[in-house]
């Protein structure tokens, strides 16, 4: 899969750990990402449903085997977080925005909510 990060995306620690976070999420790397999830973390996929805790990060990966992942841009604030961009596999592309609130301020904190918007844009 090809991945293109925004260039300043090193430059906070909050940033780099969400750069991985959608990367995983895109590659469909379920338990990666699950690492990343707090125990009583509430993952909403709007217009979807929502899962809850490390085990409902299974449901919220993409149902498209991604050829391509392009996150446009990332912006961190103490405990919040976002990004956006798209995935393309063949025709089809999706554009997504994650919505971050982790358990604290620290780097080593874990996501405890996460508002996914998804839109199939062709």
């Amino acid at each position: 899969m090809e991945i293109n990060l925004p260039s300043d995306c090193g430059n906070a620690p909050r940033t780099i750990i969400v750069g991985e976070f959608v990367a995983k999420w895109a590659q469909g790397e379920s338990d990666a990402v699950a690492e990343w999830l707090a125990d009583e973390a509430r993952w909403s996929i709007v217009g979807e449903g929502t899962h809850l805790g490390p085990r409902g990060s299974r449901e919220a990966i993409p149902r498209i085997t991604a050829e391509r992942l392009d996150v446009l841009s990332i912006v961190a604030h103490g405990r919040f977080a976002s990004c956006d961009g798209y995935l393309e596999a063949g025709t089809t592309r999706i554009a997504f925005s994650h919505v971050f609130r982790f358990a604290g301020a620290s780097k080593s904190a874990k996501v405890a909510e996460l508002r996914t918007y998804l839109v199939q844009t062709s």
